[in-house]
């Protein structure tokens, strides 16, 4: 994301901060959030997005978009916009519907059924079988996913669907180039990557956490730019 962008978007974040100090819910906060988030994807180059509130049944604080076919630009910006305010419940592309965690008996299955260390083990073993010898990988210094690692991200959050009741750890590395605080910065945006692409798939966002940890954490020591290291990392546990 550029810098025009997070400077508009923190801006919405603040202007829609100040909206709910007037009112929780109702059409003129929605209006507001709406106009902000239009504003904020202008400002940020997004000119081919368009953005509407859901409005019906009822004010739901919920932005669906359009306009935008390329999934990792559909990645980024939905990603952006549900950064820049806690009170923006979510968002939406058009054509995907509402996401498989708002089916209560999945979003139940998730937050209270906890698995047992045997089904962890299990459906670890599943998780580290299926990316032997695959790699996620990202243009080269971003946090865009190359198109290859797409289709690895789909057999992902279908082998996490599965795995009810228990949540799922995404740890983002980097080699050894480069300065210790941009590695960190680049490992962070790179595990929210994966994690909101497995969340656009059906995973619950609330079974995932996304971790940086920059260069801290090689397979291979004492060789800075060793592809090895370079690498995401999946780890379950029981509960949410």
């Amino acid at each position: 994301m550029n810098g025009t962008m997070k400077f508009a978007l923190g801006a919405l974040g603040a202007t829609c901060l100040a909206w709910g100090t007037h009112a929780a819910s109702g059409a003129g906060y929605i209006d507001g959030i709406e106009s902000d988030a239009k504003a904020a994807l202008k400002s940020g180059g997004y000119e081919g997005v368009n953005l509407e509130m859901e409005r019906e049944p009822s004010l739901k604080r919920i932005a669906i978009l359009s306009g935008v076919d390329d999934p990792v630009k559909r990645m980024e910006i939905k990603k952006a916009l549900m950064a820049s305010d806690a009170n923006l419940l979510d968002v939406r592309w058009a054509d995907e519907g509402a996401p498989a965690e708002d089916t209560p008996a999945v979003a139940d299955a998730d937050a209270t059924t906890g698995a047992s260390a045997e089904q962890v083990a299990d459906c670890q073993g599943d998780i580290d079988a299926f990316m032997e010898g695959k790699t996620i990988n990202f243009e080269s210094g971003s946090a865009y996913l190359a198109p290859a690692s797409v289709e690895i991200v789909d057999g992902l959050a279908e082998k996490l669907a599965s795995c009810t009741g228990m949540s799922v750890a995404v740890s983002g590395h980097t080699d050894a180039t480069g300065s210790a605080e941009v590695n960190q910065t680049l490992s962070q945006a790179r595990a929210d990557a994966v994690s909101a692409a497995l969340s656009e798939r059906g995973v619950g966002a609330a079974r995932i956490t996304a971790t940086g940890y920059g260069s801290s954490q090689p397979l291979i020591a004492d060789d800075g730019a060793n592809a090895a290291n370079r690498r995401i990392e999946f780890t379950l546990a029981a509960g949410q």
